[in-house]
């Protein structure tokens, strides 16, 4: 799911990675945003921004069907 939505340009590559590598992976927020030097609230409103894109792809998608 998350690889269609890169390539149908809905979330970046790095986006989708942060869900990922969060939600899917389990890695910490805290880890992350350490790695990327970005505060915490900054990367959670970077998912959160992502993560309402793709739900608003995946209801367009649905109802179409």
């Amino acid at each position: 799911m998350l690889v269609n939505a890169v390539r149908a340009r809905v979330v970046g590559i790095a986006e989708a990675q942060l869900i990922a590598r969060t939600r899917l992976g389990g890695e910490s927020m805290q880890r992350l945003a350490s790695e990327g030097g970005v505060s915490v609230r900054q990367l959670y409103r970077r998912r959160a921004a992502a993560e309402q894109q793709l739900a608003v792809h995946l209801r367009h998608q649905l109802r179409e069907q």
